[in-house]
């Protein structure tokens, strides 16, 4: 089963979806450019190698071995890039988070979180760079996760139990989102059947 904004992998009977995060397109760039820089890395280091000392006879052999190499991490770039696209997803539901990713080509490691295990909500942007565009990480701690380690261990943790989503727009919003699913699940269950979808967008301008 294909995810989409509609529905997901192991979808419960009347699960509603209350968000879809996936990552920023600005990070999908960086990330592609990352892979780009590198690439262009190696093959100008294997032709200034070919070009010196006793194997400069080889020298074009060194670029053609360089540029393949350098083709190849392409490649794997754009597979990262698409599959950032297409298969790292989360869903906000009214209950639970779920996020999948993709760990090989064919293969997505799917983790899950009911709220009546999510506790504390952590929001934090990996850079002042990111901070500007409001683009961070939620982590949703579980239970076990701040019962089993010291609080101020817990709070660079991120365990089995947890589930992080990086790269996410309006960061913080969300995390005060979830903070208030979070408390009507406990306080208020039936209200939760009245909550709003989440969207990304400034305060005054979501609905």
């Amino acid at each position: 089963m294909l995810n989409t904004d509609l529905s997901f992998y192991g979808q419960q009977t009347d699960e509603r979806i209350l968000y879809v995060a996936r990552p920023h397109w600005l990070s999908q760039i960086i990330l592609f450019l990352k892979f780009l820089a590198g690439a262009g890395i190696v093959f100008f280091i294997a032709v200034i190698v070919g070009e010196q000392g006793l194997i400069q006879k080889y020298a074009g052999q060194f670029g053609i071995g360089g540029g393949i190499i350098a083709g190849i991490i392409v490649a794997i770039g754009l597979w990262v890039f698409e599959n950032s696209k297409q298969k790292n997803i989360a869903y906000i539901t009214d209950r639970r988070v779920v996020k999948f990713e993709a760990s090989t080509p064919f293969a997505t490691n799917m983790r899950s979180l009911n709220w009546e295990e999510a506790v504390k909500v952590k929001t934090f942007p990996p850079n002042f760079f990111w901070k500007q565009f409001m683009i961070g990480t939620v982590i949703v701690h579980a239970r076990t996760t701040v019962a089993s380690l010291d609080s101020k261990v817990r709070e660079n943790i991120v365990t089995d139990d947890d589930v992080e989503i990086q790269n996410v727009y309006f960061y913080r919003d969300l995390g005060n989102y979830i903070e208030k699913i979070l408390f009507l699940y406990k306080k208020q269950p039936k209200d939760i059947a009245a909550l709003q979808s989440f969207i990304p967008k400034e305060k005054g301008k979501r609905y």
